[in-house]
Order: C-alpha cells, then sequence, then structure tokens
C-alpha cells in the first residue's frame, strides 16, 4: 500500500470515485494510505481510519524517508506505533541537514507569508490541525515552516504546537484543565457556517466540530456522530455528562458545556453553523427538537 500526503489547505473526502456526497474534509499536512487509483481519484485511509475518495490532485506520494516526519504530526489511534520525533530527512526538507520535527497549526486560519514580515506575500493560507515541519529557530518570533507542497515561509511561532507540547499538556494538565482545553477549541468555531463534511473556520458539520476540538489536543475520536469501537469515547448515563463530553442524537453529536448547555454545528435552516444551544426549556436557546431525541452521552475520561 502506498502512502501519499495532503498539500493543498483542504481536501474534500468523497464516498465514491464519483466524487459524488461529500464525507469528510482532509487538511494539508496530513499522511494517508492510498488503497486504489481509479482515473483521476484515489481511494484513501485517513491516519484516523476514515476511507473515501480524493482527488489525485490533492496528494503527492510520501517517499519512505518522509513518512517518519509528517506522520509524528498527527495524534495516533490506541496502539499504533509510529517513528520517534526527530526523524532525519534528507529529500524533501529544504532547510539542509538535520533532525526535525513536525508541528500543527493552533490557530482557526493562518497565512504563510514568503517573509518574515506583516507585510509579505501570502503563499499560502492554512487552516487548524494542518502539518508543518518548522525549519530552524525562531527570528523574532517569526517560524520559517516548510508546507506538504514543499513551499517554505513564515507564520508566527505562537500559531505553532508540536506533538511534543501536546504531549505534554495531556501529562501536566488535570481532567478538568483538559476538558477546558477541548471546549477552548470548540468555542473558537463559534459563527462558522454549517459545511456537510468540514472541518475548518470556512464550513464544519457537527461531527467535524467534535473532532477537530478533540484532535487539537492530540486524541482521536470518531468522525462520524456514532460510537465506534476502537475508538476511546465510551458511553455514560446522560446525567454524568460533564463539560467536553459529548451528546448524540440521531446523526447529530454536539459537545456539551455544562448547565445544561451544549454547542454543535447544525444545518437547521433557522440556526444555521456552530451555535450554543440548551436542553433546559426555560432557556431561550433551548432546542425541542433535539432535546426530545437525544440518545446519550459519551466521555473519554
Amino acid at each position: 500500500m502506498k502512502t501519499a500526503i495532503v498539500t493543498v489547505p483542504k481536501a474534500s473526502l468523497y464516498e465514491t470515485a464519483l466524487a459524488g456526497a461529500v464525507s469528510d474534509e482532509l487538511l494539508s499536512g496530513w499522511v494517508v494510505e492510498v488503497r486504489q487509483s481509479w482515473e483521476d481519484c484515489l481511494e484513501i485511509t485517513t491516519h484516523y481510519g476514515y476511507s473515501g475518495w480524493v482527488n489525485a490532485s490533492a496528494v503527492r506520494p510520501l517517499l519512505p524517508e518522509e513518512r517518519c516526519l509528517w506522520d509524528g504530526g498527527s495524534p495516533n489511534p490506541a496502539g499504533r506505533e509510529t517513528c520517534q520525533k526527530g526523524c532525519s530527512v534528507n529529500t524533501s526538507i529544504q532547510a539542509g541537514k538535520g533532525s526535525f520535527s513536525p508541528a500543527i497549526i493552533c490557530h482557526n486560519i493562518i497565512d504563510v507569508l514568503e517573509c518574515p514580515t506583516v507585510q509579505a506575500r501570502a503563499l499560502s493560507t492554512l487552516f487548524m490541525g494542518s502539518t508543518v515541519v518548522p525549519l530552524g529557530a525562531q527570528e523574532e518570533g517569526w517560524q520559517r515552516i516548510q508546507l506538504a507542497d514543499c513551499q517554505c515561509g513564515y507564520v508566527p511561532a505562537c500559531m505553532l504546537l508540536t506533538p511534543a507540547d501536546i504531549k505534554y499538556s495531556q501529562i501536566k494538565y488535570s481532567q478538568e484543565s483538559l476538558r477546558h482545553a477541548i471546549l477552548e477549541y470548540a468555542l473558537s468555531f463559534l459563527g462558522t457556517p454549517y459545511r456537510w463534511g468540514g472541518k475548518t473556520r470556512e464550513g464544519i458539520d457537527c461531527s467535524g466540530l467534535a473532532f477537530m476540538s478533540y484532535y487539537m489536543c492530540g486524541i482521536l475520536i470518531y468522525r462520524d456522530a456514532v460510537l465506534a469501537e476502537g475508538y476511546p469515547v465510551h458511553a455514560i448515563p446522560l446525567s454524568q455528562a460533564k463539560p467536553a463530553d459529548l451528546l448524540y442524537f440521531p446523526s447529530h453529536i454536539a459537545l456539551y458545556l455544562g448547565e445544561g448547555k451544549y454547542i454543535h454545528s447544525t444545518g437547521n435552516i433557522h440556526s444555521f453553523g456552530c451555535i450554543i444551544n440548551s436542553l433546559n426549556p426555560d432557556d431561550p436557546d433551548y432546542r425541542a427538537d433535539l432535546a426530545g431525541c437525544i440518545k446519550g452521552a459519551g466521555s473519554i475520561f
């Protein structure tokens, strides 16, 4: 099976090779396994176990010596072996010899600039969760990076998280702090329009919001609005739900905020996009249609 890497800012994943229904969205720097090709489409499986078809122009083959580098920028399912950070590659990296570690864009949307100044020309625009490779030391708060398409440019260093940063935070902070961090990412999407299969500030769906909020904290949950084996979310009684736990409705998912409130991305024509609603009938943002059909709750804790 061949390995490839997404080289465009975002790429739609389709259910079939005929580019019918969209099922997901892939971000720059994400590594995928290529299962087969058909005309100008590739059937792929993502690092979080989701499969579908992508336009072949949205990816490039990943050389074996690059695999350890780029794979290290993504959270991994339980039991998956990965290379240690700091693998040395000589093929794609443009900054010379040495060891490099990946990083993840931690701001909703950011321009990659040609020079370390805000007046510079934008080479590309990346979304939160995209993987890049930092090159060399910071320059007065700017970090030179390489993109998956091999372009090199600059972003503010504060816009990057390394896998080591995420792992350290999980160890250092309490369960309460981790719950808070998950919700901070979810709340950063407030006001984003609804987009089926979306995962970015340009448009996001319900399971995309849940997925990205956990992904940015180094945790892979299932992409769809159901509990699935092999992923860390387990069912809990609704009465035991705490902030950052997940609420499940028929074909819909939300993140619980506490006190009956939840954040979700909804395609409802009257409340379109990422918003906060309530399970409490006395609240003005109560959604009777959802409160009346809630199926249960899930938690990683």
